[in-house]
C-alpha cells in the first residue's frame, strides 16, 4: 500500500508539478534519508545537537536551493532560517532544562514497558532537536512564501525603498498568519487526537492534565513552531528587502526578471505602433472616401 501512495504521489507531482515536481518527489526522500541517518547518529550515542542542526541546514538547502534555483529570493530565506535556527536552538535548551520535558513519560513507559529504559541517549537534548525538527518545515515555507511574494514587489515596483519594501513584507507576513496559525493548531491537533483519547479514557482531571509531562512535551512544541514561525516574517522581510536592493548581486533570477520586462516593453511598443498604423489607414480611407 505504501508503493501505491508512492507512485500516486509521484504520478500527480509529475503531471501538475512537471520537472519541478520531479525535483519534489526526489527531494521528499533525500530529506527522509537525512532523518534517518540522524537517528542512526543519535543511536550511536553522539550528542545530538550539532548533528540535527548539520541535517536540518542540508535539508534547507535541499528545499529552498535544488528546487527553487540560487537566487535572491532562497539566499535570503536560507539565511532567515539559519537566524531561527540558531536562535531558537538555544531558546529550547533554556527551556527545555526549566520545563523538564525530557525523558518518558507515564503514558510511554506504560506503552514501552517492554524495553529498556536506559538507552545511553541524553534525552533532554533529544527533546530540543525534536522540538526544532519539528519547526523545520513550517519556518521553510513562510519564509520562502514571503521573499518570494517581496521580490516580485521589487520586480515590478523597483523604486521602492527598503523600508517601502520591508512594510509589504509585513503586509504579506500578515496575510499569512492567519493561515500559518491554522496550519500549526490543526496538524499538532491531529498528531495528538490519540493522546486527548487517551486522557479521556483514563478520566484524566485537568489539572493533572495540566501537569502531565507529555502535555508539557507538546505544549512546549507547539508555542515554539508557532513562535518561530512568527519571527520568521519580520527577519525574511528585511533581508530580503536588503538583497532586493543589492545592485552589485546580479543573479539568474534578475536576468530571467529583466528579460521578462524587456520582451514586455517591446510587445507593448509593437502593440502601440500597430494600432497607430491601423488608425492612420483608417482615417486615410476615410479622407479619400
Amino acid at each position: 500500500m505504501i508503493k501505491l501512495l508512492s507512485v500516486i504521489l509521484f504520478i500527480l507531482l509529475l503531471l501538475i508539478g512537471g520537472r519541478r515536481g520531479l525535483k519534489t518527489f526526489i527531494s521528499i526522500y533525500l530529506n527522509l534519508a537525512l532523518v534517518l541517518v540522524l537517528i542512526i547518529i543519535v543511536g550511536w550515542g553522539f550528542n545530538p545537537t550539532i548533528p540535527t542542526i548539520i541535517i536540518c541546514l542540508i535539508i534547507t538547502t535541499i528545499v529552498l536551493f535544488i528546487l527553487n534555483g540560487y537566487n535572491k529570493k532562497t539566499k535570503s530565506s536560507f539565511l532567515s532560517v539559519l537566524i531561527i535556527l540558531l536562535v531558537f536552538m538555544g531558546i529550547t535548551i533554556l527551556f527545555g532544562n526549566k520545563i523538564y520535558i525530557q525523558g518518558y513519560s507515564e503514558e510511554t513507559i506504560e506503552a514501552i514497558g517492554y524495553v529498556e529504559y536506559n538507552t545511553g541517549i541524553n534525552m533532554l537534548a533529544l527533546s530540543n532537536c525534536v522540538i526544532i525538527i519539528g519547526l523545520i518545515g513550517n519556518i521553510i515555507d513562510t519564509s520562502i512564501a514571503i521573499s518570494s511574494a517581496l521580490y516580485e514587489v521589487h520586480v515590478n515596483n523597483p523604486n521602492l525603498s527598503k523600508i517601502e519594501l520591508f512594510q509589504s513584507g509585513m503586509n504579506i507576513g500578515k496575510d499569512i498568519l492567519g493561515t500559518t496559525t491554522n496550519t500549526l493548531f490543526f496538524a499538532y491537533l491531529g498528531s495528538y487526537m490519540t493522546l486527548l483519547i487517551f486522557f479521556q479514557d483514563y478520566r484524566y482531571s485537568f489539572t493533572t492534565i495540566l501537569n502531565s509531562k507529555i502535555f508539557a512535551q507538546e505544549f512546549t512544541r507547539i508555542i515554539l513552531s508557532g513562535t518561530a514561525a512568527f519571527l520568521i516574517i519580520p527577519i525574511t522581510s528585511f533581508i530580503t528587502s536588503i538583497n532586493c536592493k543589492k545592485e552589485d548581486d546580479y543573479d539568474e533570477e534578475d536576468e530571467y526578471s529583466f528579460r521578462k520586462q524587456r520582451n514586455i516593453s517591446r510587445r507593448e511598443r509593437t502593440t502601440r505602433s500597430n494600432n497607430s498604423n491601423r488608425k492612420k489607414r483608417k482615417q486615410h480611407s476615410l479622407s479619400r472616401s
